[in-house]
């Protein structure tokens, strides 16, 4: 006999519609915000780590004497004094290389046309293209070109000076800033929520100091290859080696092509041809010894997660996703080494009071010998046997 009773219709009530519905809206607006303010947070995140790096210059400067304030500003004038040295220098160095390389770009196709090999595969595929036809160039795309660069070089210095203020302003004020977030944290978990965040700072700046100290190498290299080849403006090229260093796995190919052009617009191909293998040679060296040796001491991080964080922060973020991830990536392994730390003590706990239950027996003594001091429990128990129930002396008696 089938039953003849029916489902009772689910009631959600209007209170909860509500309630999700506004969770979703917030993140959608969440969302839009954070799409918006992209450009602002990526500033932010650069100042964060510049000042992370720059803050344990600073203290040293402080126990040399100095005052912080005046620490500071030893340290932005630095800053100002690399990105003058960099564009200074960098931009004669463009401009020449430029000029050098329309001058003598006809000559080279012209050669490169009469090559055998290219008449080779001009023959077996029926392409014939003229040096002409390689080097016409039209006025109005040339100065459109030549606008959009200024405008980038523009920006970029902008950029530049915005982050040595905001890093400047971080440095004399972050540490207040802090102490007033914590003071939402409740006094209990105040103490443990500071050496956490220490910790995290901490394996930030090990990053960024063994990152500083591979990018010190590679534009040295990059200098010395260019000093030896006889390229001017080897010290420009160095520095910007040194800055492209920066960025992890994109930073050495956008390296070898600015070395490579470099040397062959000023020196020849041959030269070109050897300072390209010589600086290859030593990215591979860079690559697979000396960087993951650095970083796994620094962060200590497994080398085969760098890569992989660094892939995953470029798709999600383009560049500066590249740049950042790491270092978050270091931050993070921090927070989940605590986190995982926290659980395996609370199920240490757990286990050690499921024990207590089925052996109610067992005297403190025994269970601090097996188990080991607990967090809730003294670290040393005087070893007293279970008191007996029948030895009491009945009232009146002494």
């Amino acid at each position: 006999m089938k039953s003849s009773r029916r489902p009772l219709p689910v009631y959600v009530p209007p209170r909860t519609v509500w309630s999700v519905g506004l969770q979703v809206l917030l993140l959608a607006v969440c969302w839009l915000a954070i799409r918006q303010l992209y450009p602002v947070l990526t500033l932010l995140a650069v100042v964060l780590l510049l000042s992370i790096a720059l803050d344990r210059l600073v203290r040293r400067l402080e126990r040399w004497g100095l005052k912080r304030g005046l620490g500071v500003a030893c340290v932005a004038l630095l800053l100002l004094g690399l990105m003058g040295l960099l564009v200074g220098t960098l931009a004669p160095m463009l401009v020449q290389q430029l000029q050098s390389l329309a001058q003598t770009m006809p000559e080279r196709l012209q050669q490169l046309s009469q090559a055998p090999w290219v008449q080779e595969l001009g023959r077996k595929y029926n392409v014939h293209i003229s040096p002409e036809e390689l080097v016409h160039f039209e006025p109005a795309a040339v100065a459109g070109g030549a606008i959009d660069i200024l405008s980038s070089t523009l920006g970029l210095v902008a950029a530049g000076i915005t982050v040595v203020t905001l890093t400047v302003f971080s440095l004399l004020f972050g540490a207040d800033l802090y102490e007033s977030i914590l003071q939402w944290v409740t006094p209990r978990r105040r103490a443990h929520v500071r050496h956490l965040v220490g910790r995290m700072r901490e394996a930030v700046g090990n990053y960024l100091a063994g990152t500083l100290l591979v990018m010190t190498i590679g534009g040295t290299v990059a200098a010395l290859v260019a000093l030896i080849q006889g390229v001017p403006y080897f010290l420009a090229l160095g520095l910007a080696v040194m800055v492209l260093g920066v960025i992890p796995m994109l930073g050495s190919v956008i390296s070898a092509v600015l070395v490579a052009f470099t040397t062959l617009a000023t020196v020849g191909f041959k030269k070109a041809v050897i300072a390209l293998v010589l600086f290859m040679a030593y990215q591979q060296l860079e690559a697979n010894v000396l960087g993951p040796i650095v970083q796994r001491r620094a962060i200590r991080m497994n080398p085969l997660l760098i890569p992989i964080v660094a892939l995953c922060g470029g798709a999600l973020a383009g560049l500066a996703g590249v740049v950042v991830a790491v270092p978050l990536a270091a931050a993070s392994q921090v927070l989940v080494q605590e986190i995982l730390r926290d659980r395996h003590n609370t199920w240490r706990r757990a286990h050690r009071r499921e024990l207590a239950q089925h052996e109610p027996g067992r005297s403190a003594a025994e269970e601090g010998l097996l188990f080991g001091p607990s967090e809730e429990s003294p670290r040393y128990a005087p070893p007293h046997g279970p008191e007996p129930t029948d030895t009491h002396e009945p009232p009146g008696r002494h």
